[in-house]
């Protein structure tokens, strides 16, 4: 990757209206989190984005997304950049895994790549889970 890419990547974001500046946008949705909550409240409002989960399939088994009426996709963060066609760019996007950090990664190489409407599950699996049980 490149010194540019990165340098063009970041300067995407305008952290001036974050909260440690003064401004009233919370970090989260500056750097593309969606919390719990707000995922929630999509799928009540009738919208259906697509889930990417990025953990190994043996993760899933074991504690599957529970997102009943969504389409769940399983796409292993080593396997994201050979399967970008099973993603669209049109849509919302929301990447899930346990806890957010892989599923910031698979954002990130995302954005790299020209994605402009993926989202990253704040809190991972286990807490939609618990939210959604």
């Amino acid at each position: 990757m490149s010194v540019e890419l990165v340098k063009k990547y970041f300067e995407g974001f305008d952290l001036r209206n974050s909260v440690p500046c003064g401004g009233d946008v919370k970090i989260p949705a500056v750097v593309g989190f969606i919390f719990p909550e707000q995922l929630k409240e999509m799928i009540e409002k009738g919208e259906k984005p697509l889930i990417v989960d990025v953990r190994e399939e043996c993760e899933v088994q074991k504690m599957p997304f529970k997102a009943q009426g969504l389409t769940v996709k399983v796409i292993p963060l080593r396997e994201l950049m050979n399967r970008l066609s099973e993603i669209p760019k049109e849509g919302t996007v929301v990447l899930v895994c346990n806890f957010a950090i892989r599923a910031s990664m698979a954002k990130m190489a995302l954005d790299l790549v020209g994605y402009r409407n993926v989202k990253v599950l704040k809190g991972g699996v286990e807490q939609w889970n618990q939210i959604n049980g």
